[in-house]
């Protein structure tokens, strides 16, 4: 076609693009049809497939990682615990997720029982669809705010609007609160009329467990499950034996293990680590469940957890894809400015939420 952009025949510059390892189970759906550009498609599905341990990513990726296990992983470990410090967090993390949006309008939501941020309502304005999107951040920080640039990517890539809940942080709001607002949130989209079937869930790291809360509240409940969930770095264990052993290993560039361990604290004192309702690794899953999208980084520290929990998808039967990106770090997707693999892993999630609302 006249205009189109060809296929590359080599490696790119920086190293060549390094597909997911990827495992699963069920018919997990996809859907690459959003454009006539070879970009649209969903590159998991594309050869060369990865094989081998000694599999590296792009060299942008490697140098992004190495910068921040240089200079923002110091700077992590050195944080004290205290409440000025987690200040400063929740500040920086906001303003950097306003600075790279996609989008400069705010849509702003108090209308139900959980405040929240609405990207690209605006754009898709007449969808019937929406993208439920539970933000990490250790149980303690992040915001709506935060990220608000992944959720603009999102939502370009699936002509979808994305609704952020503002759920309520620990330590000011321990357990179970944040649970308590991811279901309310929920509901209330119900509520406004959009069905459950026309609800893609995501969430990344601590948004990923609160997604999987929900998902077993629903269960339990006997209502209606959504469309679809994606999982980015998904913090499913917070037992953090595997954690401090591969943190031993190699530092996650990105996740410091002393952090973790005091939004742990901050999160749910008091509370049993291997309790499903602050650990969803030890929930059985059902084939009831949804189909899920599953991403991990191969350098971060939680993907032990999240490969068991992909283990167990497997056992119980649940329809899933589980992508182990080699060398990525924790929710490497939120650079997909900078890294080409961030940019395929939103790419494939664009495939896969649009394969979940298709019809």
């Amino acid at each position: 076609m006249s205009g189109s952009r060809p296929r590359r025949t080599g490696a790119p510059y920086d190293g060549g693009l390094r597909l997911p390892q990827a495992t699963g189970s069920g018919d997990v759906p996809a859907d690459g049809q959003r454009s006539a550009d070879v970009e649209a498609e969903r590159p998991s599905q594309r050869a060369p497939l990865l094989a081998g341990p000694g599999v590296q990513g792009t060299l942008r990726a490697r140098g992004l990682a190495g910068g921040l296990r240089m200079f923002v992983r110091p700077a992590l470990d050195r944080m004290p615990p205290t409440e000025a410090s987690l200040n400063r967090l929740r500040a920086l993390t906001s303003g950097a997720g306003r600075a790279a949006a996609l989008e400069t309008t705010a849509d702003w939501s108090s209308d139900g029982p959980v405040p929240g941020l609405w990207v690209g309502r605006k754009r898709f304005f007449d969808s019937d669809k929406v993208i439920y999107h539970v933000h990490g951040g250790g149980f303690t920080f992040g915001s709506p705010w935060s990220h608000k640039a992944l959720a603009s990517r999102m939502a370009a890539e699936t002509g979808t609007p994305v609704f952020l809940p503002d759920y309520r942080l620990a330590p000011e709001h321990p357990h179970p609160a944040a649970t308590e607002d991811t279901i309310a949130g929920f509901q209330w989209l119900l509520d406004m009329g959009f069905p459950a079937e026309n609800i893609v869930v995501a969430g990344d790291s601590a948004g990923g467990n609160l997604a999987l809360q929900l998902v077993a509240h629903l269960e339990k409940s006997g209502e209606a499950m959504p469309a679809g969930v994606v999982l980015m770095s998904p913090w499913v264990d917070l037992d953090f034996s595997d954690m401090s052993a591969r943190d031993r290993a190699k530092k996650d560039p990105f996740l410091a293990l002393g952090m973790a361990e005091m939004c742990r604290a901050q999160y749910a004192p008091g509370t049993d680590a291997d309790d499903p309702a602050i650990s969803p690794i030890n929930y059985r899953p059902s084939p009831d469940w949804p189909p899920f999208l599953i991403q991990c980084g191969g350098a971060e520290n939680f993907a032990g957890g999240i490969a068991r929990l992909a283990e167990k998808f497997a056992e119980h039967g649940v329809t899933h894809e589980f992508q182990l990106w080699p060398h990525q770090f924790h929710v490497f997707q939120a650079f997909h400015p900078l890294v080409p693999e961030a940019r395929a892993a939103v790419r494939d999630i664009g495939s896969f939420v649009r394969g979940c609302l298709r019809g």
